[in-house]
């Protein structure tokens, strides 16, 4: 472990928003599912999310076509994000899923876990950092960074234990055991990671002087009562090590520090000298005193051959030649002796609650490396990564603070929504929208359900006198399904709280599309087809159009050949169609990986039913023949159906679209020869 280093290796110096964009390579993005304490969601859709779709567009800048993009990306790749339930984000796009976890001792979800899934490539994201804007451009952090690419020949059980994990914490989020809704769809993915962890390699560490293993922390019978440190001790092999350096924003006070350290000591020899460095933030004051942000119970060790060293991170680091604040937030562990070493990063503050030494632990996530050689290239990496230090010789005049007001493992102040308000799904059905509530019996007395707008749906006596049901529907009369509702409460002493209660829905495909993709005319809808550029770009000309149009409105065409229409001139309007459909079959083959894309394709706003709904208003008379080549051609099509979804699926899904298409197909108003064509297709298609 180096010493008084004053600044990083460039080497180990990264954007974290920059991992979540996909390489040269990777192919499309399939899915992804992240695991957070805080929680910002305009970060995680406009900076995350848009890296790992390869968002084009800026919501800054183009906010249409931003929108467009959005949403037509989304609906073909999976989302999700776990997070404490103290920090969950009531305003968000429902076209990614939000699960709220709640531990029923008292614990927090402090795990940083992100699974970005591509084509040929899942890369596992294990570290300090939240998704918030601090975590992700502000604070010194540490991140792992482990990529499973198709045809390497390393092991996967790596990357199934990060999925092993989620399925461990979504446990502890409202819908687990429900048929429908977020955690199936989650499940769903999982399952999909799983069938390509058999496909793809291990990264690990890509040095054959390193090996790296998962230390996990969650409150379950699995977890068999092992802490932390229990579990990296199980890393260490070979006579124990006798130096250890510890880093971490956040401490205990008093003694449970104190307890927290005589039990981390245990993973030292019990032979000869040892000695565990703290380091911690700090800093030197105008009258050369050091202030530094750990508990003084630190400066006494629990046995006379064991010495406690301290180092002081510096936070002001050198950026564009002057000092920017950068809040130490990264947490680590290194163990050495001699030439081995272990480097542990990960969540686990040094806190009782961070390593599972008490009850009412945490859920956390860490990464250990076991180093064989600390003079390895990949070993010099890790030292590397540790933020600039001062390691001090003296402690005489140094000014122990404690542990800073801002731990991220304390109350975030907010009140907790009681665990009686589980889940709340939006579905659609023929009648319109609604919402399902899903309530435990021990709901408070007192209590109501409102909309953001603060519209009354549900109270305790309404809820009580209709029987108490576990669901309860409740009709949604706007467009769009809100993202979450407002839920206050009476607590058993007369006080008066109130939380956010989450809102998912149960099927991506009852999500309204954008307006703007919503009202497209039948030939706007042909010119999306037949485009070559993306979709988003094609209906933002289209807009465009629509103002323009709408401004020339009253100006008088005085050239002839420009007032006559010859839109619905029949060979033409034939041809148009012809490329649509083309258009049409090829963006239906390209490949699909979940049930939902494949809805949104199939009865999305650019879908075979939306074109044959078009078609059926814009022709009455002669619609039900043009409808039949939809039909025939959403019948020739070569599905390529990959992760979650077979081949079983696809075909059932296509067959109901078949029978929507069939039904818009009116033949009434047709001739008796084109009326025996149609009938005929149709009979062909359906056997």
């Amino acid at each position: 472990m180096s010493r008084g280093r004053k600044s990083y290796s460039e080497q180990t110096r990264s954007r974290l928003l920059d991992f979540w964009r996909g390489e040269e390579g990777f192919g499309r993005p399939l899915g992804c599912v992240a695991t957070t304490f805080t929680f910002d969601a305009a970060l995680f859709e406009e900076q995350c999310l848009a890296r790992f779709l390869a968002l084009q567009s800026n919501p800054n800048e183009t906010a249409k076509a931003y929108l467009i993009e959005r949403e037509e990306k989304l609906s073909q790749c999976f989302a999700c994000v776990l997070v404490d339930q103290s920090h969950v984000a009531p305003d968000r796009s429902l076209r990614w899923h939000l699960l709220p976890v709640t531990l029923p001792r008292g614990g927090i979800q402090h795990a940083k876990l992100s699974i970005l899934a591509w084509e040929n490539c899942v890369r596992v994201l294990i570290g300090s950092a939240n998704l918030t804007d601090p975590g992700y451009r502000k604070n010194q952090e540490h991140m792992a960074v482990l990529d499973f690419q198709m045809g390497s020949n390393g092991q996967s059980g790596l990357l199934r234990e990060c999925v092993h994990f989620i399925d461990r914490l979504r446990r502890f989020a409202p819908g687990h055991n429900r048929s429908e809704g977020p955690q199936v769809a989650l499940g769903a993915f999982l399952r999909s990671v799983e069938t390509w962890a058999t496909k793809l390699g291990d990264a690990g560490s890509t040095d054959p002087d390193a090996e790296c293993r998962l230390i996990s922390l969650v409150p379950d019978e699995e977890q068999g009562g092992r802490s932390v440190l229990a579990l990296l001790g199980e890393q260490w092999r070979g006579p124990m090590p006798d130096k250890a350096w510890v880093l971490s924003p956040f401490y205990n006070e008093g003694d449970d520090a104190t307890r927290t350290a005589q039990i981390f000591s245990e993973l030292l020899t019990t032979r000869g000298p040892r000695r565990i460095t703290f380091l911690a933030p700090g800093r030197k004051m105008a009258n050369g005193t050091i202030e530094l942000d750990l508990p003084e119970a630190l400066t006494k060790s629990s046995h006379s051959s064991l010495k406690h060293g301290f180092g002081m991170v510096l936070e002001y680091v050198e950026h564009d030649r002057s000092p920017v604040m950068r809040p130490l937030h990264a947490k680590s562990i290194w163990l050495q002796r001699d030439q081995r070493a272990v480097f542990m990063v990960g969540s686990s503050n040094f806190t009782l609650a961070g390593f599972g030494l008490h009850a009412g632990h945490n859920i956390e996530l860490n990464l250990a490396y076991e180093l064989k050689d600390i003079g390895s290239r990949f070993a010099k990496i890790c030292d590397e990564a540790y933020p600039a230090f001062e390691e001090l010789e003296e402690i005489d005049g140094v000014k122990f603070l404690g542990a800073t007001q801002h731990s991220d493992e304390t109350e975030s102040g907010a009140a907790l929504l009681p665990s009686a308000f589980r889940s709340v799904l939006y579905r659609l059905a023929a009648a319109g929208g609604f919402l399902e509530l899903e309530l435990g019996p021990d709901a408070p007395e007192a209590f109501s359900v409102l909309s953001r707008g603060g519209v009354p749906l549900l109270d305790a006596a309404g809820w009580r006198n209709g029987g108490a049901e576990t669901v309860v529907a409740i009709a949604w009369g706007e467009s769009r399904p809100p993202s979450a509702l407002d839920v206050h409460w009476v607590g058993s002493t007369g006080e008066k709280f109130s939380a956010s209660w989450v809102v998912n829905v149960a099927d991506a495909g009852a999500l309204p599309p954008p307006d703007e993709l919503k009202d497209l005319t039948l030939a706007e809808l042909l010119d999306v087809l037949t485009s070559s550029r993306p979709i988003y770009q094609t209906v933002v000309r289209i807009l465009d159009r629509r103002e323009k149009a709408a401004k020339s409105a009253s100006t008088v065409e005085v050239d002839p050949h420009r007032k006559v229409d010859t839109s619905n001139f029949l060979l033409r309007r034939m041809r148009r169609l012809s490329y649509a459909l083309e258009g049409l079959r090829e963006r239906l083959e390209q490949p699909i990986f979940s049930l939902e894309a494949l809805r949104w394709r199939l009865r999305g706003p650019v879908g075979p039913v939306a074109l044959a709904a078009r078609l059926a208003q814009g022709d009455p008379d002669s619609a039900a023949f043009l409808v039949a080549e939809v039909a025939v051609t959403l019948s020739a099509v070569q599905w390529h159906a990959a992760g979650s979804l077979d081949a079983k699926q696809v075909r059932a899904e296509a067959s109901e679209t078949l029978q929507e298409v069939e039904r818009i197909a009116d033949v009434t108003a047709l001739p008796l020869n084109l009326r025996n064509y149609v009938t005929d297709t149709f009979g062909e298609i359906m056997k």
